[in-house]
């Protein structure tokens, strides 16, 4: 078959995902049954950025979006979706609503903007910058916000006051607090004669803007004058328009009217040392909902590490922040979602089976959000637009369309997760409460660590311990005195990391070694993965800040032990003991949440700085101990040395292997990732690998279900 070109593939794979739906569609239910009570969702709404007002909150002040070929922009209501404006190809269009927010400076030099700019943006108060032509020069404008009211523009007009770098290069200008009350100036026939009155209003000293509008259902152009926060200010703005323009005559803005006030926003462009403005529009936050559809292909959201999504792009305000939503067609949104979930790669039995079960988790959420039905992050489900798309997936989705798991006719919410290291949990023992189409069951997770390399524990000469790669050390029969392997590393600059893993952020180098360093291998584990892992040592200080930032009571005093006290019936554990004292949690899976975001609540802690030494006559001596030496021998010296390094290699007579801490430290040592409830991902692979169609793949991890289709 002839290859495509990459302009061709996109087309030609959308087209094919349409065909696969609808033959999907059209053929005969099998081995299913359909219920009128299942519900039919043709398209679904996502929220980018949403704030629900309680505990989820993921949003930003202003977004970009740009499009291959352009994008059309205008509103939504009930009736219809009416366009205003045009973006050019490949342009960026800012959004965000008119409110409250802070204006900090009007400056000539982009250099200042920027400064104050990168200031800002490492606080909650994030900084844009305007830029304008008054007085016959062009100047920098940086605003905080927008806020939703007055009062919280106030707050972040204090808390920038208190902030001394920022203060520092405000040089004790005053910040003033602007808002979204404005007067229009006058009407014109087209947006270039309205541009042209702004700039002659601007060479004045106004503060003057493009609106755009509706009259009588088409476009209508008018410019606004000042930006007010109230009428005080606003009458104020009205004095110095009439003293600079005489005769001018200003009309009140109808407070209820859809509107997008059009600004040069230089903010990205600023950042980086340059000054290219792209396009913001401000819009009415009081019930307007700005449309964006793309030309052609998708809508990229600069916000979203340019991830490019299909369908059309809401932007609006909700609960008083900024909310972006992506409209587009269900069972296309269901592609990415598996592509996301699972490997494309993965057997089409496994893809089918995580097809049913999004399918069914996004009906099962309604209008989680109000505006939307569900997020795009694994508080729902992950969906990252259209660069997971794969034809493996879309062909996934298209053999089980209109697919929903249900119990007693009404669609369930089915719980699915990455790996149950062997066993999924109890939802008693995740959540604190059962569920009835959910329980524990063996599940075959180890392909996660098929193929994965193998890593040596070693001890450095300087006396730390970690980990290295196989493959940069050579292995030989050489020995220490203690008889245990020595390797010698090949390649220079290599990391040492503390768990067998690689993860500059979470897991960075506490060591480098080069070429012919000789390194005590203490044994070998395989590189941690979503079936079994290794993490820390922590200290007791690190790890007790991070228990406290997330359990009921706090541990008071030094963290001398930590232990699992209880376990599930899956062996997760639901209850930990700090310093002999049960540790409160909302529910037992928050304890991954406590200790550094544990891959999953199947573990074991091992304290490395708890031992007991046997002495002479049988005497036994229990470490640690605030006072006194501890000295050690060994068959290679008769005479006993001081224990002062951070780490102790201590061999038992059978010759196993422990590393002990002079000060208390923790390691976890576990199986699986998630919260363990529902279907396995990776079990899903396992059971397919081994003949099951994805019908029993659901039916084994979901008790008592019955595959509906609407």
């Amino acid at each position: 078959m002839k290859s495509m070109t990459r302009r061709e593939r996109p087309r030609r794979f959308a087209a094919w995902v349409a065909a696969m739906l609808a033959i999907a569609l059209c053929v005969p239910a099998m081995y299913t049954k359909s219920y009128a009570a299942v519900p039919k969702l043709d398209q679904i709404r996502v929220a980018l950025f949403v704030s629900d007002g309680k505990n989820y909150n993921v949003t930003v002040p202003t977004v970009t979006l740009s499009s291959p070929k352009g994008l059309d922009i205008g509103i939504r209501d009930f009736s219809a979706v009416r366009n205003w404006a045009a973006a050019p190809a490949g342009a960026q269009v800012r959004f965000s609503f008119d409110g409250y927010k802070v204006l900090l400076l009007e400056t000539s030099e982009a250099a200042a903007a920027k400064q104050l700019l990168q200031t800002l943006n490492a606080t909650q108060d994030k900084a844009y910058v305007f830029q304008t032509a008054k007085l016959g020069k062009i100047v920098y404008q940086v605003y905080a916000g927008m806020y939703v009211s007055r009062d919280e523009a106030g707050a972040a007009q204090q808390r920038i006051a208190a902030n001394a770098a920022a203060a520092a290069l405000l040089k004790g200008a005053p910040a003033t607090i602007a808002g979204p009350l404005h007067w229009n100036a006058g009407a014109f026939p087209t947006e270039a004669a309205a541009g042209q009155q702004a700039d002659a209003f601007r060479q004045l000293g106004l503060d003057a803007w493009v609106a755009l509008l509706e009259a009588g259902g088409t476009p209508s152009y008018q410019v606004w004058i000042g930006e007010a926060a109230d009428m005080e200010q606003l009458n104020a703005v009205q004095l110095q328009a009439v003293k600079l323009a005489p005769g001018m005559a200003l009309q009140p803005v109808a407070p209820a009217a859809p509107y997008l006030l059009k600004r040069d926003d230089v903010t990205a462009s600023i950042a980086t040392g340059g000054t290219a403005a792209a396009t913001h529009y401000a819009f009415n936050p009081a019930s307007q909902q700005v449309w964006v559809t793309p030309k052609e292909s998708g809508i990229a959201v600069a916000e979203k590490s340019n991830r490019q999504y299909r369908g059309s792009i809401e932007v609006s305000q909700h609960n008083g922040k900024l909310a972006v939503v992506n409209e587009l067609p269900f069972e296309q949104y269901l592609v990415s979602v598996v592509g996301a979930e699972m490997s494309p790669s993965w057997p089409a039995e496994a893809l089918k089976a995580q097809a049913v079960a999004a399918r069914s988790f996004a009906l099962s959420r309604g209008t989680k959000y109000q505006i939307a039905n569900v997020s795009d992050s694994s508080s729902d489900q992950v969906y990252y637009g259209i660069q997971r798309e794969d034809e493996r997936v879309a062909a996934a989705v298209a053999a089980t369309a209109g697919e929903v798991l249900t119990v007693g006719g009404s669609p369930i919410e089915p719980y699915f997760f990455s790996n149950g290291g062997g066993k999924t949990g109890d939802p008693v023992e995740v959540w604190g409460q059962p569920i009835p189409y959910v329980q524990s069951t063996a599940s075959p997770d180890e392909g996660a660590q098929t193929n994965k390399q193998q890593w040596h524990r070693v001890a450095l000469s300087s006396g730390s311990i970690g980990y290295i790669r196989e493959d940069f050390v050579t292995e030989s029969t050489a020995r220490n005195n203690a008889g245990l392997p020595v390797v010698t590393v090949k390649g220079a600059g290599i990391n040492i990391r503390s768990a067998p893993y690689v993860d500059d952020v979470k897991n960075g180098s506490i060591a480098t070694v080069n070429q012919g360093d000789k390194l005590v291998s203490l044994g070998k584990t395989v590189e941690s993965n979503d079936y079994a892992w290794v993490r820390g040592p922590y200290s007791a200080g690190e790890l007790l800040k991070d228990l406290n930032l997330t359990i009921a009571k706090p541990v008071a005093g030094v963290l001398e032990r930590l232990e699992v006290s209880k376990r599930g019936p899956s062996g997760r554990a639901v209850e930990l003991k700090a310093n002999g004292q049960p540790i409160t949690v909302q529910k037992p899976d928050t304890f991954r949440n406590a200790l550094f975001d544990a891959p999953s609540t199947r573990f074991e802690i091992e304290e490395t700085g708890r031992y007991t030494v046997l002495g002479a006559n049988g005497q036994t001596r229990s470490l640690p101990e605030t006072k006194g030496t501890l000295y050690a021998s060994s068959a290679a010296s008769a005479a006993a040395v001081p224990v002062a390094g951070p780490n102790m290699i201590v061999m038992g007579e059978a010759g196993a292997i422990r590393v002990a801490t002079k000060d208390p430290q923790f390691r976890l040592t576990g199986n699986g990732s998630g919260h363990g409830l529902g279907m396995s991902q990776w079990g899903a692979r396992g059971l397919a690998e081994q003949g099951y169609d994805y019908k029993r793949i659901l039916q084994y991890y979901y008790i008592g279900i019955t595959i509906a289709k609407d």
